[in-house]
């Protein structure tokens, strides 16, 4: 069984690598998504964790889908074959679900 905390140091160091990777700071990052820096700082070292809509807005930030924030750490995908693309895209459409789901609730507890 997965623990919270290794999803978080995943997702951690995704928004890292990919963040870096755009050449930006974390305080262009956090003003594009409309939180402190400290706060995006807390959450790509992994010392807090982020609601789904925040994991939802920092994927769009950085122009990646939500779910490539999950995935561990070398962990290869192969695009190329038909069986990688339906298992990316379920993944996606779950991922997808779960947060409108998780939006309807906190509506609904409004």
């Amino acid at each position: 069984m997965v623990r919270m905390d290794e999803i978080m140091k995943t997702y951690a160091g995704n928004i890292r690598r990919a963040r870096q990777n755009k050449k930006v700071t974390q305080a262009v990052m956090a003003d594009k998504i409309g939180i402190s820096e400290k706060y995006w700082s807390d959450i790509e070292t992994g010392r807090k964790p982020c609601s789904l809509d925040t994991l939802v807005a920092i994927a769009n930030a950085l122009e990646i889908e939500p779910y490539e924030l999950l995935l561990p750490e070398n962990k290869v995908v192969n695009y190329d074959t038909r069986r990688a693309k339906i298992v990316m895209k379920q993944l996606k459409d779950s991922f997808s679900e779960m947060v409108d789901t998780l939006g309807q609730f906190l509506e609904d507890k409004n």
